[in-house]
């Protein structure tokens, strides 16, 4: 992890939980972290745990990952921030809704879980590289860690009184996008691209994945 000290890296779902842990993580290894969530105030909160040595390494912003205009503010903001370029991203955000997929009235959560669990990474993803290759230019590592989920793997035999409608499906395409986006950055050499597996608890495959 030394090679990442001073470094700038942005973790969704920064919030709680998965996020928050890879957050100070990342702040033990002495880099820079922006965390992205909906709930502001959570993170804030959370600030005010860390020792005061990381206090001014972390930045909370509220970013609302199912609008566009709320992800591209978050990364306009870090761009002035921090001379226009960022090493890490660690798509962490993710929602699950245990509804079935054929019960009525469940339309536009069926398109948050598809926003948030894919589109959300996709579009953090096109804004970090837009970064990422300026800090290419100047010679800088980068990394893009996408965190799954088993069930982007495989999809259990029926639970009674549990759907997991498109939570599957749309961790399954994250999986495919990861490889896809492989094959666009293959000329890239500064940069890597992982999906990380998830773990009951904290999410410490991301960390590992930034040792390699």
């Amino acid at each position: 992890m030394e090679r990442w000290r001073g470094k700038v890296a942005v973790v969704t779902g920064a919030s709680g939980g998965i996020g928050w842990a890879i957050c100070k993580e990342l702040l033990n290894a002495d880099m820079i972290v922006i965390g992205l969530a909906r709930r502001l105030q959570a993170m804030e909160e959370l600030k005010t745990q860390l020792p005061s040595n990381q206090k001014d390494r972390f930045f909370p912003r509220e970013c609302d990952l199912t609008s566009l205009p709320s992800l591209r503010t978050a990364f306009h903001w870090l761009e002035q921030r921090f001379a226009q370029r960022m090493h890490v991203l660690i798509n962490n955000a993710g929602m699950c809704e245990f509804f079935k997929l054929l019960d009525a009235g469940n339309d536009e959560t069926l398109k948050q879980v598809i926003e948030v669990n894919l589109m959300g990474a996709v579009y953090c993803t096109k804004e970090a590289y837009r970064l990422m290759k300026k800090a290419m230019e100047f010679g800088e590592e980068c990394h893009v860690i996408n965190v799954n989920s088993l069930l982007g793997h495989t999809v259990p035999e029926a639970i009674p009184g549990c759907g997991f409608n498109l939570y599957p499906v749309a961790k399954h395409a994250l999986r495919a996008t990861n490889e896809v986006l492989r094959r666009e950055m293959s000329e890239d050499k500064l940069l890597r691209l992982s999906v990380s597996r998830l773990h009951l608890g904290v999410d410490f495959s991301a960390i590992e994945a930034l040792k390699l």
